[in-house]
């Protein structure tokens, strides 16, 4: 979507929120101001009444010395209980840029957040997931050391570094041709750490979607195996796991046993990274044990096009259940 679609597509939504703010504040006022309700009624009425004596080309004078009066009254009961004359006028939804969508010839951040709101909906997030992100991260949970390709690593460093460079990907995602790929121990963080860098990007307004192996295979199936009708329903979101800028498949080879999950992973992985499409993937899986869940099609390509990260072997989820905040 560019710029200017972009805009228009969050502009259109203002109209309707206007009204929701004006009906918020009209409760207010009349909570508070029971008698100025029957004054705006009246008011109203009469401003119709005015509009058609005009067209029909009589006299308003009586009715707008009365219309005027009525305003006064109005405005007398806002100034007395602390509300401003154009309380229930000039509303907009986002007071900075008068719902224009731009403020000092710049996008406003209000059509950010839009777009934020509308990339975390298709990221499939749900307001828990939001809250998995870096800034949250305890590095403290990673102590000691552990074994990678027969060198010792100290976890905390290895995290902190494993950190910056999955920013550096997520910020320069067109310029990389190759996938992500975590593994480790359950309850090591790789699902956390996944969907971090999912929320590093919705906070930048750019897409993402996280499924786990389970629904993309339930998916595939269903998309593959349904009628005419069930498959056009399915179509969209098979169509965004493939095309998708950023993708993140949780926990490979935790999904039921089903002997065309070959064919789906296969078919998945060919498009994306032909088309240079960025792909993580996390899983109890090292690079090793692939060929004994999958076959040598789908092995291959995920070792030929992704870079592996091992994670230090330590179950968070134990010391997180001991208080240890994550």
């Amino acid at each position: 979507m560019n710029l200017e679609d972009l805009v228009l597509k969050s502009l259109s939504k203002r109209a309707v929120e206007r009204e929701k703010i004006k009906e918020i504040r009209k409760n207010i006022l009349y909570e508070k101001i029971p008698e100025i309700e029957q004054l705006i009624l009246k008011r109203n009425k009469l401003a119709i009444k005015i509009m058609k004596l005009s067209l029909a080309k009589c006299s308003v004078l009586k009715e707008k010395n009365d219309f005027e009066k009525i305003n006064k009254d109005i405005e007398k009961l806002l100034k007395k209980n602390d509300f401003s004359l154009d309380y229930l006028k000039n509303i907009y939804y986002c007071d900075i840029c008068k719902d224009t969508g731009f403020t000092n010839g710049k996008v406003c951040s209000c059509i950010m957040d839009d777009l934020i709101k509308d990339r975390v909906l298709e990221s499939g997030f749900s307001a828990k997931k939001r809250k998995q992100n870096f800034k949250n991260f305890d590095y403290s949970l990673f102590e000691g050391n552990f074994e990678i390709s027969s060198k010792l690593v100290n976890a905390r460093v290895y995290m902190e570094k494993l950190i910056e460079y999955a920013k550096e990907y997520c910020d320069n995602l067109k310029l990389k041709d190759f996938g992500l790929y975590f593994s480790g121990q359950s309850g090591s963080g790789k699902t956390y750490f996944a969907s971090a860098m999912v929320n590093y990007l919705l906070d930048k307004g750019k897409r993402a979607k996280f499924i786990t192996a389970n629904d993309f295979f339930d998916l595939m199936f269903n998309y593959n195996y349904s009628f005419y009708k069930e498959k056009i329903e399915l179509k969209d979101k098979v169509d965004t796991i493939k095309t998708i800028e950023f993708l993140v498949i949780d926990d490979l080879g935790n999904e039921s046993i089903n002997k065309n999950n070959n064919v789906f992973l296969s078919s998945i992985l060919d498009y994306r990274c032909e088309r240079g499409l960025n792909t993580i993937i996390s899983s109890n899986l090292n690079k090793f044990d692939l060929i004994d869940v999958y076959d040598s099609r789908v092995s291959s390509r995920i070792r030929g096009n992704f870079k592996f990260f091992e994670f230090p072997p330590v179950d968070l989820r134990i010391k997180i259940g001991s208080n240890i905040r994550l």
